[in-house]
């Protein structure tokens, strides 16, 4: 592998660039503000400007000038772009502008990462005791986001008549650096969902994983001869499950910060439990940090 565009240098997408730099590869990386393009020079990232906006892509629309550029000339792409707030139905708009773009592209590439969210599962009554699994959610009727599977969808059905490739990465909540989950709640008071199990990866072990993944597509090893369609979906969460009040107060203990108070003996309210079987058995992978109680103290960004 020689190159990768990162489209979304953002808290994930500049981790996962400065991974491949360390690795000598080649990234294109994206940003939608001028001033972040001295950050990406500075980490040896070639920096594009690209602002997905509806009046940029409906301007595209209209003339002959290069959107991307050389954007997309290499490998592998990352598709690293959260849903909008608002307009949720936007989202679908950036995602089918991208992947006509790399069908249309002779030298864009054809081999797609996307990161996705378990936010895309329902949460189901606590006594189902549920574990959600990646066929869970395979149409649009299953998902608790329609949004997010829009998206998904995009890539996916491309990739079902092997024009493009591409590999869903279903991520949870993601910590790591100065994220930690307690101090979002430091000093609240009788919270309901202290006995909901967390769904939560570290981000050096996403990063990791995207890497693995980035070697096998490019290698052409993660889609056997047999495999109809050149597509495939992973959850990417932590195999241990604590719940939110063990976390919260050990994050509070830890960081020295005030812990939030739960409230006693309350009926749980529905969730969900994400299975990463899928990940560790077709990846093998090993997970740097397998339990939310014990991610490290850290001081970066």
């Amino acid at each position: 592998m020689k190159s990768i565009s990162i489209l979304g240098c953002g808290w994930l997408g500049l981790e996962v660039a400065k991974y491949f730099i360390k690795k000598e590869i080649q990234v294109n990386g994206s940003t939608t503000s001028k001033e972040k393009t001295a950050i990406l020079k500075n980490e040896k990232i070639k920096p594009y400007i690209l602002q997905l906006t509806e009046k940029n892509i409906e301007a595209y629309k209209n003339n002959s000038h290069d959107f991307f550029k050389d954007f997309f000339h290499t490998d592998i792409a990352l598709i690293n772009i959260p849903p909008p707030r608002e307009n949720k139905d936007f989202y679908k708009v950036q995602m089918e502008f991208i992947k006509n773009y790399l069908l249309k592209n002779e030298k864009a590439t054809k081999k797609i990462i996307f990161i996705s969210s378990t936010s895309i599962y329902k949460d189901y009554p606590a006594d189902l005791n549920k574990e959600v699994i990646e066929k869970d959610v395979e149409t649009k009727e299953e998902a608790a986001r329609k949004d997010i599977f829009d998206a998904e969808n995009i890539f996916v059905e491309a990739s079902k008549n092997k024009k493009l490739e591409t590999v869903v990465l279903r991520a949870g909540g993601l910590m790591g650096g100065k994220r930690v989950a307690g101090k979002y709640f430091a000093g609240k008071k009788g919270l309901n969902t202290g006995s909901i199990p967390v769904n939560f990866i570290h981000r050096k072990d996403l990063v990791e994983i995207i890497s693995i993944i980035s070697d096998k597509l490019v290698e052409n090893i993660l889609f056997n001869s047999k495999k109809r369609n050149k597509f495939e979906v992973f959850n990417v969460v932590c195999p241990t499950h604590p719940t939110r009040q063990k976390v919260y107060k050990k994050n509070a203990k830890d960081y020295n910060f005030e812990a939030p108070t739960f409230q006693e003996n309350t009926e749980t309210p529905n969730y969900k439990v994400v299975d990463t079987n899928k990940l560790k058995d077709i990846l093998n992978y090993e997970f740097h940090y397998p339990n939310p109680l014990y991610f490290p103290i850290e001081s970066d960004i």
